[in-house]
């Protein structure tokens, strides 16, 4: 039998540095990507435009990919609540409308952001509530998602980090550090990072299985943002060097879900793998040294 072509979108984002080698073993991989093509690590390469249906349907009515895996999003920080609407909410549309038109197993990845924070610890099926922008464009694309292509699975997954490859939250701390600006990480902040490459394996799973509608998708452990953030800077050697407060976002940031924790119960049994928390995967790994005290 031919080896079935997978198509990832956000080929190149932080998720696609690891999840696009771990897809390439198992499939024809082909990696979208809107902007920076170089940064593709395996497989041919696509680029279309997210928001152009025209665009989205030429190139997956052309490639008629098996499966595809959905990752590419605006994220917090990186565009308006307009951009957001277009991106994360029409471009899913028209991903899943087109996967259902071709036949495709389709995989899309959402967030625990489309939850408010007052209800944890959220069940996979839990109704989305979101307090923000990106929240909300995530939560309509889960919609939209499973209104065209109803056996779709949506992954909500949590914070996203790695140990090969800095995650964006730890590098935007690092370059205020560097700037010499005082770090303030929130103590009132629930989440369930999940490493990059058990997410990885997980998304390649749902590939080959015919779940359909939300599963939840992090770490085991609960930690606070503070937590979390210190754990980070410390496996990458940054020394805050004094300059780290603690703080609390309620109260100040009415947009900050708080409380995020993930059940996670029912994805480990589908999938048959473990979800390990943070403590447990820096146990298992030797420390890098890429930067010294500032």
């Amino acid at each position: 039998m031919p080896t079935p072509t997978l198509l990832v979108t956000g080929g190149s984002s932080y998720l696609g540095h690891y999840l696009l080698p771990a897809a390439a073993e198992q499939f024809n991989l082909v990696a979208a990507c809107h902007t920076h093509p170089q940064n593709i690590l395996a497989g041919k390469s696509v680029s279309f435009d997210l928001t152009n249906q025209a665009d989205v349907r030429r190139v997956i009515t052309q490639l008629r990919p098996q499966a595809i895996i959905h990752a590419a999003a605006i994220n917090p920080g990186q565009g308006d609540a307009a951009r957001m609407t277009a991106v994360n909410t029409e471009g899913s549309r028209f991903v899943a409308q087109a996967a259902a038109e071709v036949g495709a197993r389709l995989v899309h990845v959402s967030t625990d952001v489309v939850h408010d924070g007052h209800h944890a610890p959220y069940s996979d099926d839990a109704p989305p509530a979101p307090l923000n922008d990106y929240g909300r464009s995530k939560a309509a694309a889960e919609a939209a998602v499973l209104a065209a292509c109803p056996q779709a699975a949506v992954v909500r997954i949590s914070l996203i980090y790695g140990l090969s490859r800095m995650d964006r939250g730890t590098a935007g701390f690092v370059q205020r550090l560097e700037s010499g600006q005082t770090l303030t990480l929130w103590r009132d902040v629930l989440r369930q990072p999940v490493w990059a490459e058990s997410l990885a394996a997980a998304l390649l799973k749902l590939v080959n299985l015919d779940f359909a509608g939300t599963l939840n998708v992090a770490g085991r452990q609960v930690l606070t943002r503070e937590e979390f953030g210190r754990k980070m800077l410390a496996w990458w050697n940054v020394d805050p060097a004094g300059r780290l407060e603690s703080g609390r976002a309620a109260g100040k940031y009415n947009s900050v879900p708080l409380d995020l924790r993930l059940r996670v119960e029912r994805a480990e049994s589908l999938l048959g793998m473990r979800l390990p928390g943070v403590d447990e995967v820096l146990e298992t790994a030797p420390a890098n040294r890429l930067h010294g005290q500032f």
